[in-house]
């Protein structure tokens, strides 16, 4: 026990102008007021925070006077507490403070038989319907998670199914739509930290074979550029020595198909590379137009 907090705590009380929502620290100060008017063996300094204490606990008596009352009334108040916990949504939160009312209705002293009787009866009945509550939440909650469970599975082989990758940007933009379904989840309980796991894994997994795909595609990407400056030089010099034959001009409809079926070449070479192709094949053309008249 912490007397420091308990002082601090009864200071803080004392400034309050409405003690009535402050109902189960005021429960909480008396439940450590009636333990250390029991408590015999204490240093001299433990007593002068004892006595600090009980001064302020006085004081603050003074102010309110459920503080005083019997242990009938302070049963009561604390059952009316544990009833409005029935209505609170954080069912955590809510059973934390049941706990603790359940401990200060233990520690609040004995009233007549009957009136024990009595008061027990009617917080057990409140306990368990909390506990009915309580139940029904986390079964809900459990299937919650069970269907967040099966989603996240269902993202983990969708993303696996992406390893293969053909077209860099389109399996990229499906993986990151994937990252933002999965947010969209959300938590999915005690397997979501596993599931997180092997998600990760599969993306890292992707990220190599997409460094790896772009290498091979910047790889042909030179490869084709190189047959397309090939084929240039061919049309420069069958520009230059045309003499305008059916057997030359099959051989620039030849080069035309042999350059287009060559495909991309990149986006910082192709646009050029089809220019001065398409230069050189106009230029021949008008040549043989000129030429042939």
């Amino acid at each position: 026990m912490d007397k420091q907090k308990l002082i601090s705590l009864a200071e803080e009380l004392l400034k309050e102008e409405d003690l009535s929502k402050r109902a189960e620290d005021l429960l909480y100060l008396k439940r450590q007021y009636k333990f250390l008017q029991n408590k015999e063996e204490e240093t001299y300094y433990e007593r002068q925070l004892t006595d600090r204490f009980n001064a302020l606990y006085e004081e603050l008596a003074k102010k309110e006077p459920k503080l005083n009352q019997s242990s009938y009334q302070e049963k009561k108040e604390i059952i009316g507490l544990a009833k409005k916990l029935l209505d609170r949504n954080d069912i955590l939160k809510a059973s934390k403070d049941l706990d603790n009312l359940l401990l200060s209705f233990k520690k609040a002293g004995r009233c007549s038989k009957e009136q024990d009787d009595e008061l027990y009866a009617e917080f057990k009945e409140v306990k368990d319907q909390f506990y009915a509550k309580k139940k029904a939440y986390f079964e809900e909650l459990d299937k919650n998670n069970a269907e967040k469970t099966g989603k996240k599975r269902e993202i983990i082989e969708k993303a696996k199914g992406l390893l293969d990758i053909k077209n860099i940007k389109e399996s990229n933009e499906k993986m990151d739509a994937l990252m933002e379904e999965w947010k969209a989840v959300g938590y999915a309980g005690k397997e979501d930290e596993k599931l997180w796991q092997e998600f990760s894994a599969v993306r890292k997994e992707f990220n190599t074979k997409k460094k790896e795909r772009h290498a091979e595609v910047q790889k042909l990407f030179v490869s084709r550029a190189e047959q397309k400056e090939e084929l240039i030089k061919e049309m420069k010099k069958l520009l230059a020595d045309s003499d305008f034959s059916d057997e030359e001009l099959k051989k620039v409809k030849d080069l035309r198909k042999k350059f287009n079926d060559i495909g991309f070449a990149g986006k910082e070479k192709d646009d050029e590379l089809y220019a001065q192709f398409n230069e050189l094949v106009k230029k021949y053309f008008d040549e043989k137009k000129f030429y042939t008249i």
